[in-house]
């Protein structure tokens, strides 16, 4: 292989990888670490139990999942666990 393959080969793979670091970067995270992070949160907020807490799909357009923890805390989260504004978090919501 001759310096012009030596180098095209190594411009594929700088290429390959720089799409794939692109590409598990757009990956949202799971169900699960956004109920454990909302659980983290309502732990710090109110000094409860991460098991008072539990997740459930949305049906409300740009919410993903709405985590309630206890009686009167809830969060809604959007698709990459961002809390969405105008349905509250925390205590009474």
């Amino acid at each position: 292989m001759g310096p012009l393959g030596v180098g095209l080969t190594g411009l594929v793979t700088v290429g390959a990888a720089f799409g794939l670091w692109l590409g598990l970067r757009a990956v949202p995270p799971g169900e699960t670490e956004m109920i454990e992070a909302a659980a983290a949160r309502y732990v710090s907020e109110t000094g409860g139990s991460r098991t008072d807490c539990a997740g459930r799909p949305a049906t409300i357009a740009g919410v993903r999942l709405v985590v309630t923890c206890g009686a009167d805390w809830a969060v809604a989260l959007d698709r990459w666990g961002r809390p969405v504004d105008g349905f509250g978090a925390g205590p009474g919501t």
